[in-house]
């Protein structure tokens, strides 16, 4: 009994862990894609820091050259391509890993992201079908949808059942209660129609 309690609350602080680390691989490439920059999306603080990152670009595309089928390389191309403010050639780069493993939801869920972010709906909304088809258990293709569907289509419906999905999904913590506020929010919205 004791071990069963034991074994049950490792894979609840494993499944939180894991979570938390795919959030902030998520969350901080996704961060910058809201950032105004200057200068056709080339950030202009020190010029060693940019200079930097301008490096690591010119690494990531060599070493994606020299090694293509190398995803991870590929992943680390594309996030670097989002950091430059260069979201369609972080797209195709998403899209290259997706030809080498077309089950790398992460990919997937990047490109819609980019969508999103570019006010390109309805690319979204298909490549987010896509891989909630592919991976119907991709908690935060479902929070996406959700915000495309309720926040910018005014599909309240649809979005609160995205969100719906996504708490099933997460159980709990800070963004199943945001969503849960949400789906209260549209459900006034709803009313009010």
């Amino acid at each position: 009994m004791f071990f069963r309690r034991s074994k049950s609350k490792l894979r609840k602080a494993l499944f939180i862990i894991i979570t938390v680390l795919i959030a902030i691989g998520l969350v901080i490439p996704l961060a910058t894609l809201f950032q105004k920059q200057p200068s056709g999306g080339v950030a202009q603080d020190s010029g060693t820091a940019q200079k930097t990152q301008q490096e690591r670009l010119a690494e990531l595309e060599a070493e994606a050259i020299n090694t293509p089928g190398n995803t991870a390389v590929l992943m680390e191309l594309a996030d670097t391509y989002i950091y430059t403010g260069k979201p369609d050639q972080a797209v195709t780069t998403y899209e290259q890993v997706l030809a080498v493993d077309p089950g790398y939801s992460d990919a997937r869920y990047m490109i819609a992201y980019v969508y999103y972010s570019k006010d390109e709906n309805e690319q979204a909304i298909a490549t987010l079908q896509e891989l909630i088809g592919k991976d119907p258990d991709y908690a935060e293709a479902h929070l996406l949808y959700g915000i495309v569907l309720g926040h910018d289509k005014k599909d309240y419906a649809g979005g609160i059942q995205e969100l719906e999905k996504f708490i099933t999904l997460v159980k709990e913590g800070p963004e199943a209660e945001k969503a849960k506020l949400t789906i209260d929010e549209w459900k006034s919205e709803q009313a009010k129609e």
